[in-house]
């Protein structure tokens, strides 16, 4: 099965969410984390000119909390206690559905057709059927640490058909 969507490289993610946070902020490759079912993540999915899911990004509990609460400035301990419990606000989702919108752009190059996010899931248990073999057989997968100053330590994977 080819790639059909880029899978963003380091340097890429590091620039996207650079231009949203303090200077601060790292981006690392990192190892792939657990994005089954029962999983602590959000799953942002993303979907095609024909509203066909194609790539997804998962987001872990601490980049989540950390990454929604950095851009309006939501006090740390907030934060902290949201990644802990899983217990978001509005606000922090708010947040981190903009982020993932603006991630969209990570996957298109010249050469790759055009996406758009759909929708962001609270578990990889409610994304829809057609979702499902994204996240357990994706053709490629890119996964990062991101370290968001004045927050914390967070987990992102980048998946594509």
């Amino acid at each position: 099965m080819s790639t059909n969507f880029a899978v963003p490289k380091e340097v890429e993610v590091q620039e996207m969410l650079g231009m949203l946070y303090d200077a601060g902020l790292t981006v690392k490759s990192g190892e792939n984390q657990a994005i089954e079912a029962g999983s602590k993540n959000l799953i942002a999915v993303y979907v095609d000119d024909a509203d066909q899911p194609v790539t997804a990004c998962a987001c872990d509990y601490n980049f989540t909390a950390f990454a929604g609460a950095a851009l309006t400035k939501i006090p740390k301990g907030g934060a902290e206690d949201a990644a802990s419990s899983g217990d978001f606000s509005g606000t922090m989702l708010g947040n981190l559905n903009e982020v993932m919108n603006i991630c969209s752009r990570l996957y298109m190059n010249s050469s790759t057709p055009h996406l758009r996010l759909d929708k962001t899931y609270s578990s990889p248990d409610d994304v829809p059927e057609d979702v499902k073999p994204i996240l357990s057989n994706s053709a490629g997968r890119a996964d990062y640490d991101v370290s968001i100053p004045g927050y914390g330590d967070g987990k992102l994977a980048f998946l594509s058909t």
